[in-house]
């Protein structure tokens, strides 16, 4: 039986669309110098009206003694913020001053929105950006699942009063940005606890990807260095001193090479990274190469695992208490 030549193209047309074509890097780099900010910072430094910018030139300064090309910060360390600023505009003349790419997050407010804390539900995201050598927003990325139920064993679910996280505007997918060393994809916090957030940019084309973090408890290697095996990718993550557990991990994930593993600690990692050799790899990969995604329709399916097992009982807060005159 002949087969319309019609039908043949559509065909053709269909299997053709399907595949999403990754541009080519503009701008390339054979390898860059990474540095990690392990840094001191309170809720009562966020909002006492303090110019968070002052508090990050002393790491600036001491990455570009590293000669480092990119410097990662913690979320949260800029605060509430509008775009645009006075406090973005003098943190871009300082990153233009010192000629070197930085990574930090804040609080954005949307435009027109008023600056409260607590703030107004879905008036802000969690926010973090991305500076140029010129001081210029490359790009930047909202916070896509929000971290909740503090006062549960689980972190879930909200406690009934609590105004957190979940009361933002979520990111709708990862941030990927092209620089002047080559592709990095982002992703925040609780973020890095869904496997999807570090291979969806991985998939786009990021080589390094950069989990920033700001939490009491370490940003955990195991997942770092599985993230940069599974997705064939260097890894960079960062947290605040309080938490810790700030790294840097170079494909495949063997071992770390930097880290930042002392409670309570402050300090500068940096580490160099083969962005040449990484490339090589992940034109070769046989993971990427042999993906499925015909197969993976499950995941994005909504599903309700916890519904198997229906003789337990899920946390539950106390119930509230009044108390009487």
């Amino acid at each position: 039986m002949r087969i319309p030549l019609l039908f043949f193209l559509a065909s053709f047309v269909v299997s053709v669309s399907a595949q999403n074509i990754v541009a080519p890097l503009l701008r390339s780099k054979d390898s860059i110098r990474v540095s990690v900010a392990q840094m001191n910072i309170t809720e009562s430094d966020l909002n006492s009206g303090k110019d968070r910018v002052d508090a990050l030139l002393p790491w600036m300064d001491k990455a570009v003694g590293e000669k480092a090309d990119l410097l990662v910060f913690p979320e949260y360390l800029l605060g509430p913020f509008h775009l645009p600023d006075p406090l973005i505009e003098k943190l871009s003349a300082e990153v233009k001053r010192r000629s070197i790419n930085v990574i930090v997050g804040g609080w954005e407010y949307q435009p027109g929105s008023v600056i409260t804390h607590p703030p107004a539900p879905q008036t802000y995201s969690n926010t973090v950006l991305v500076l140029d050598r010129e001081g210029k927003i490359a790009g930047k990325h909202r916070k896509m699942h929000s971290a909740v139920g503090a006062a549960s064993p689980f972190c879930w679910p909200p406690a009934p009063d609590e105004r957190g996280e979940q009361t933002m505007l979520l990111g709708e997918e990862n941030g990927v940005v092209d620089l002047d060393f080559g592709r990095i994809g982002l992703l925040t916090c609780y973020d890095g606890y869904f496997f999807e957030m570090f291979m969806m940019p991985s998939l786009r084309g990021a080589e390094v990807l950069v989990w920033v973090n700001s939490r009491g408890g370490m940003v955990e290697p195991h997942i770092i260095q599985a993230a940069s095996f599974i997705t064939c990718t260097h890894v960079i993550a960062s947290n605040t001193s309080n938490g810790c557990g700030s790294a840097i991990c170079s494909y495949p994930g063997w071992r770390l090479d930097a880290a930042a593993p002392q409670p309570g600690s402050e300090a500068l990692i940096t580490a160099t990274l083969d962005l040449k050799e990484i490339r090589n790899q992940r034109l070769n990969n046989r993971m990427l190469h042999q993906r499925r995604p015909d197969a993976y329709k499950t995941l994005s399916e909504t599903w309700e695992p916890w519904k198997a097992y229906p003789d337990l009982k899920p946390f539950a807060y106390p119930p509230a208490t009044t108390s009487s005159n």
